[in-house]
């Protein structure tokens, strides 16, 4: 199973135990004004909604994030289960942190 089954899989509660506090990297599916690529990176801070869209259908999670690709703002986004890639671990996490207060 790869990341974005088993993400999209978790109940509500895990999935938000997963993601706060984790660096995820996430896969825009159209353009980035930040990134030319569309890979944005993000520290999920919290989650404040889990929910499925109604158009098509997809799980999403609205989150407050901190965008380490735009000078670290604080942003909330609206993030499709399917577009996030990777979920780094606490250690990745942190040591994302400090290379960024750096």
């Amino acid at each position: 199973m790869n990341t974005k089954t088993r993400l999209y899989n978790l109940r509500p509660a895990k999935l938000k135990r997963k993601l706060i506090k984790r660096v995820v990297t996430y896969a825009n599916e159209g353009d980035s004004t930040v990134k030319a690529d569309g890979i944005r990176t993000f520290l999920v801070e919290d989650i404040t909604k889990d929910g499925m869209s109604i158009e098509g259908g997809r799980r999403y999670v609205k989150a407050i994030t901190i965008d380490l690709d735009d000078g670290g703002k604080r942003k909330h986004r609206t993030l499709h289960v399917a577009g996030i890639t990777k979920v780094s671990g606490r250690l990745a996490t942190a040591f994302r942190m400090m290379k960024n207060l750096l």
